[in-house]
């Protein structure tokens, strides 16, 4: 199975970067997050024409990244190299603070100088690794995605701290009205759809949720709403054993018809012949 194929099924591909194994070369169709850790020696890269140079105990994270190339290695190089569907990635780290995540995307390289930071990142992607050569089975995104959270989750907590344990930065008012969005979605995506729903309960207009939205994320409101509302329906789907008719209803959708609809939108299939290709895995 090729990165592209292992990545359009199991949303990632975790790839073990050496100068005899130089397989990451360009990619264009698609856009993806890369995190790499560097073990040893050293690399020059090239990511969306930005080309910088890293080495041993280094992180690497790089968000929508449509060209990644590798220009040159030490012989001595190695590397974990994690590449990540974009939507999946928004999926995983849905919850986690806006401005977390940007101070840790804003440095694409940063040396991990705490060993146990490093030991746990290392052990958070060698999981990945393991995990991608499984059989797929109805909980592989969810699992691969919680080990992708934590990455992510222990980069902002030591990435976003000084060394006395105090935030590099102050929460502003749009960051405060989108981190309560992202909640009032986790509590009630299932059955609230709209914007106007999520606007009025933070007590602001829709449009001005929209540019919120759009300004921390860089997605409309409804986009998110949408994507947050499908990673939810599939994992019923997977699991319930629910008639769709059933999660219809207990999703705020008006019949069975509706459901498919915007399934098919935002998937390509229907939620029946999604649970057949789930239960089909081995």
């Amino acid at each position: 199975m090729d990165q592209k194929q292992t990545i359009a099924e199991k949303g990632y591909c975790v790839i073990d970067l050496t100068p005899e194994r130089h397989v990451v070369g360009r990619i264009i169709s698609a856009k993806y997050t890369i995190v790499a850790l560097i073990t040893s020696g050293s690399v020059e890269y090239e990511m969306n024409m930005e080309t910088v140079r890293a080495s041993a105990g280094m992180r690497i994270v790089f968000p929508h990244v449509s060209m990644l190339n590798t220009l040159s290695m030490s012989d001595d190089f190695k590397a974990m190299v994690l590449v990540i569907n974009d939507s999946f990635a928004f999926e995983s780290i849905v919850g986690i603070g806006t401005e977390k995540i940007r101070t840790v995307f804003s440095r694409s390289n940063r040396v991990v100088d705490v060993k146990q930071d490093w030991d746990m990142l290392l052990n958070l992607m060698e999981g990945l690794n393991q995990y991608q050569s499984f059989p797929g089975n109805k909980y592989s995104q969810q699992l691969s995605g919680a080990l992708f959270r934590n990455m992510m989750i222990l980069l902002c907590d030591t990435e976003c701290t000084d060394a006395n344990g105090r935030a590099r930065f102050v929460y502003s008012v749009t960051d405060n009205y989108f981190r309560d969005f992202v909640n009032l979605l986790n509590d009630n995506v299932r059955t609230e759809h709209e914007v106007a729903f999520y606007a009025d309960k933070l007590n602001i207009t829709a449009k001005y949720l929209g540019e919120i939205c759009k300004q921390k994320s860089g997605r409309k409101a409804k986009e998110i709403i949408s994507s947050v509302l499908l990673s939810q329906l599939k994992r019923e789907i997977m699991m319930s054993g629910k008639s769709m008719k059933v999660i219809a209803f207990d999703f705020g959708f008006s019949d069975q018809s509706s459901l498919g609809k915007f399934f098919r939108k935002m998937t390509g299939l229907s939620p029946i012949v999604f649970r057949k290709q789930c239960a089909g895995l081995k």
